[in-house]
């Protein structure tokens, strides 16, 4: 298939991002789609979770392989993104949880999609239309910056919000819809917690099938 490079991205942490990508990658590989994660973390989650998993379950095969990028220099993630357009397939970005890096920069004029989780909490909405702002201004500044922008409503549990809430919830999806597009809901289960870098397994399915479906359909397929 294409080569895609798509990023998973937020300057507000405690949102998912990391696992979110993780999980896209298990799904793209359970479709038997061609996957690479990079991880330019700086916290290296999805790497440190690969090498728990290699010796977890040994006579597995990995399903996708992950590669540990830092991002300190422009120049050398310029070099990295010209590479990776090369690469046949997904190539999933887990980035830093702030823009205050400068290899961003290269990362996000390179990429074809970004994918930003959220939360309904008042600071991560905040921080979350903060962080438009900025690739707003990056747009402008970087005429071929052209990456889609996709914002995923995470960990949402259907059991708590008032109506009033609810509402102002809807609201939030309107505001950043002019950003980009608002994909289905992924709610929060307890398996998405122990989720791992080999498998995906049929509640993983359940609990993410209506944002990844949409997420295939709009970048993937329509590729194709």
């Amino acid at each position: 298939m294409k080569n895609i490079r798509i990023l998973f991205a937020n300057q507000k942490g405690g949102v998912g991002k990391t696992r979110l990508c993780m999980m896209f990658a298990n799904y793209l590989a359970s479709i038997n789609k061609k996957v690479l994660v990079i991880d330019s973390d700086l916290q290296k989650s999805i790497w440190m979770q690969r090498q728990s998993d290699e010796k977890t379950f040994p006579d597995e095969e990995a399903p996708y392989n992950v590669q540990l990028y830092g991002i300190e220099s422009p120049q050398a993630v310029q070099e990295m993104m010209e590479s990776a357009k090369q690469v046949p397939g997904v190539v999933l970005f887990d980035t830093p949880g702030n823009l205050t890096e400068d290899g961003l920069i290269p990362l996000f004029v390179n990429a074809e999609a970004i994918i930003c989780p959220y939360q309904y909490d008042n600071m991560t909405l905040d921080s979350t239309g903060t962080f438009l702002s900025v690739i707003s201004r990056l747009r402008e500044k970087y005429h071929q910056m052209d990456a889609k922008m996709f914002l995923v409503p995470n960990r949402v549990d259907s059991r708590v919000g008032r109506r009033n809430e609810q509402k102002l919830w809807a609201q939030a999806d309107m505001i950043f819809s002019k950003f980009g597009m608002v994909t289905p809901r992924v709610l929060s289960r307890a398996n998405i917690q122990r989720s791992d870098t080999y498998h995906f397994s049929a509640e993983d399915y359940r609990s993410t099938q209506d944002c990844f479906e949409f997420l295939m359909k709009e970048l993937i397929n329509k590729r194709k």
